[in-house]
């Protein structure tokens, strides 16, 4: 007689469909390494992006209030010779602009005051120098000098340059009491 054997044959581990653990660990560290260098990345894009855009936010400013200095002084018809010291201020009235003026720098803030009332211009200064450029521009007997110039300039924040503006007054300005 003839038995029949039945014998079970069990699937071996490697026929398993799935990961097996070193899988597993290799995948998550290349994961971990390409995340990284990804972040890095994108950081260094962000942080250049951000630096240019309050650079050019702080040039901006000093454009303007470099701008709006060259309109005060564009337009003078007398200097108070006695209180411009130190280059940080000069005290003027002006053809075009009512009321008695100021130009200040003071604590890293350049200043316009009207009559009084002071309005911050621009913050974050540093450097800043105010000279007035004299030279005999009538050429009458007195040897007296005029205004022919006055140099303005200044640092801002961590912009690594020089705003300067030299303004030439429309009118003969005496730059001796």
């Amino acid at each position: 007689m003839t038995r029949l054997l039945f014998i079970k044959i069990q699937p071996s581990n490697r026929d398993q469909k799935g990961f097996t653990l070193v899988e597993l660990i290799v995948t998550l560290v290349l994961v971990g390494i390409i995340g990284t260098f990804t972040t890095l990345f994108m950081y260094t894009g962000l942080n250049g992006y951000l630096m240019a855009k309050d650079t050019s936010e702080g040039a901006l400013k000093a454009q303007i209030a470099l701008d709006r200095i060259s309109l005060e002084l564009r337009d003078i018809d007398a200097i108070d010779l006695d209180t411009f010291s130190n280059d940080t201020r000069i005290d003027y009235t002006s053809v075009t602009l009512p009321g008695n003026r100021r130009i200040l720098y003071n604590v890293g803030v350049i200043f316009l005051d009207v009559d009084g009332s002071a309005h911050a211009l621009l913050d974050e200064v540093s450097d800043f120098t105010l000279r007035i450029i004299p030279a005999d521009l009538n050429y009458y007997a007195d040897n007296r000098n005029e205004v022919q110039a006055i140099d303005v300039s200044f640092n801002v924040g961590d912009i690594e340059r020089t705003f300067n503006a030299r303004i030439f007054p429309r009118n003969m300005v005496p730059a001796e009491p």
